[in-house]
């Protein structure tokens, strides 16, 4: 009998200990396990001040509308630019009744050390040969490096930058911004199609799905 108990004991505590790391089962990366650490949502999206690509500084709070935002670094090798095409792709095919009025795009660097104004507003104007209103690059405005990490880890975003390299690993979230300045739901295009996020996209700015939270 102790033969059976003892490895039964023993697989009991190892998916106990499973359970309290994953979070319920819910977090098995580290991305995901930054996001579900930053809370439950609806949750507010932490204040801080951003400067665009035409140097307007903007608070998302005084949007007022849905707000569609991710972060990327722009020297990055790969995977931003990647994102970043998807999202011109949702840009353009997302209801054009909804963009800009309703719903903004909002890609936001993280890398305060290398990129600029200058760079940003340089990146844009790659996604620019289509009119490409309500879509802002954009950078923290006047905030420290402490500050901004701090606002990432509220975000549920996480990044780590390899020494060796200066190659930014991060996660690829995008954070749908209610008009009350809520993050509301977040979407993950390494699982997500396109259709998908902009059939959701469109339900919420529509009012059809409050309870979809995820």
């Amino acid at each position: 009998m102790k033969k059976v108990l003892l490895p039964v004991a023993v697989l009991l505590l190892c998916i106990t200990a499973i359970g309290i790391w994953t979070r319920g089962f819910s977090a098995f990366t580290v991305f995901s396990y930054t996001l579900k650490n930053a809370g439950d949502m609806p949750r507010a999206f932490p204040d801080i001040e951003w400067i665009d690509q035409d140097s307007t500084v903007f608070h998302t709070r005084d949007k007022h509308k849905y707000l569609l935002v991710n972060f990327v670094y722009l020297s990055c090798p790969d995977v931003c630019h990647k994102v970043n095409n998807r999202l011109e792709n949702i840009y353009h095919s997302v209801d054009s009744a909804i963009v800009p009025d309703q719903l903004e795009l909002v890609t936001v660097s993280f890398d305060t050390q290398r990129d600029g104004l200058d760079r940003i507003k340089k990146y844009r104007e790659l996604f620019s040969k289509d009119n490409i209103d309500g879509w802002s690059f954009a950078i923290p405005y006047k905030t420290s490096e402490l500050e901004f990490s701090n606002f990432l880890k509220e975000m549920g975003v996480w990044i780590y930058e390899v020494p060796e390299t200066g190659v930014i690993n991060h996660s690829i979230y995008l954070f749908l911004i209610s008009p009350d300045n809520k993050i509301v739901k977040v979407f993950d295009p390494a699982r997500e199609d396109d259709p998908s996020i902009i059939k959701q996209l469109e339900q919420w700015v529509s009012g059809r799905q409050p309870s979809s939270l995820s």
